[in-house]
């Protein structure tokens, strides 16, 4: 009998929300890169405030905060101020914001690919890169594929190859491309798609960046059903090409269920960009309905069973 996972909620949930007296942060927090540095969690959080892009009734502007936590639940530290805020003067490509961090640790140093957000374009959606060895000061980059309107992308944590593998989306399926130096991509391709009938039918790309194991690299994704219902995913991708699918579960490892996952900013979202291996469990932070961040996790053991170690 094969083995299904499903995520096992923190019975604390939701971990992160909304901070009132805080004007940059007291609409929502939620989609937080996640690092595992000097021993603590590491979360570079999306946040949302009072600021609006264009006036009154429009989308809010994001930041990313930091909070930091050592057993993985508890915050123990939250940032006064955005540590990647907006770029002010002429209108740019951050002029909106900058969300959903993903976080690769490559060397010593930590990668972080995230989506800036500006009035340019049909969406205004195009990825961009920082980086940082500290959590305290952080370099910008600039932008990756700047002419692709994308999101939902973050960095392979190893070079395969010499070479950097970066997870994107180009809607609606999941795709896969390589560079010697983050500036020119190729062997572009999907690596995974949509199905009519699943769970992922409408849209997917991946979630967490993956992390490795001794039979692949685990990854944690996330898919839209044609009801705008999002749900988690779990597949093992091969160690030395990426780009090939040794295993997939077809059911969702999470789906919304409690009223925190359904009901919030934009309903019924469950929505990673991060996890992490601690104290023998798989420690999975997502977003829930835009609003709030909450943490899921299953056992290292359970998952070895899963991709046959």
């Amino acid at each position: 009998m094969s083995v299904q996972i499903r995520l096992e909620r923190y019975e604390g949930n939701p971990i992160l929300k909304p901070k009132k007296d805080s004007a940059w942060e007291n609409l929502n927090v939620s989609n937080a890169g996640v690092a595992i540095h000097d021993g603590a969690v590491h979360l570079l959080y999306r946040a949302e405030g009072e600021e609006r892009r264009l006036g009154p009734g429009s989308w809010p502007v994001t930041r990313l905060g930091l909070a930091i936590s050592r057993d993985g639940f508890n915050i123990d530290y939250r940032g006064p101020d955005p540590v990647l805020d907006v770029i002010r003067g002429e209108p740019n490509y951050e002029e909106f914001g900058i969300e959903d961090p993903r976080i690769s640790k490559i060397g010593d140093t930590y990668y972080i690919v995230y989506t800036a957000l500006s009035r340019f374009g049909a969406w205004g959606d195009k990825l961009a890169l920082a980086t940082t060895r500290d959590f305290k000061t952080f370099e910008r980059k600039g932008l990756l594929m700047e002419d692709i309107e994308q999101r939902t992308s973050g960095l392979l944590p190893e070079k395969i190859n010499g070479e950097y593998v970066l997870f994107h989306r180009i809607m609606p399926n999941a795709w896969i491309s390589y560079s010697k130096d983050l500036k020119e991509w190729h062997g572009s391709r999907v690596f995974m798609r949509t199905h009519i009938g699943a769970w992922y039918e409408k849209k997917m790309g991946i979630g967490a960046p993956p992390i490795k194991t001794a039979k692949g690299w685990l990854l944690f994704y996330h898919g839209v059903d044609r009801n705008n219902r999002y749900g988690l995913g779990i597949a093992l991708l091969d160690l030395h090409d990426p780009s090939k699918i040794i295993k997939n579960q077809e059911e969702p490892i999470l789906v919304p269920e409690e009223d925190y996952e359904k009901e919030g900013f934009i309903s019924n979202v469950v929505y990673t960009c991060g996890a992490v291996e601690k104290d023998g469990r798989y420690l999975v932070y997502y977003g829930c309905a835009d609003r709030v961040l909450a943490v899921a996790g299953v056992s290292v053991e359970e998952v070895n069973r899963f991709i046959g170690l």
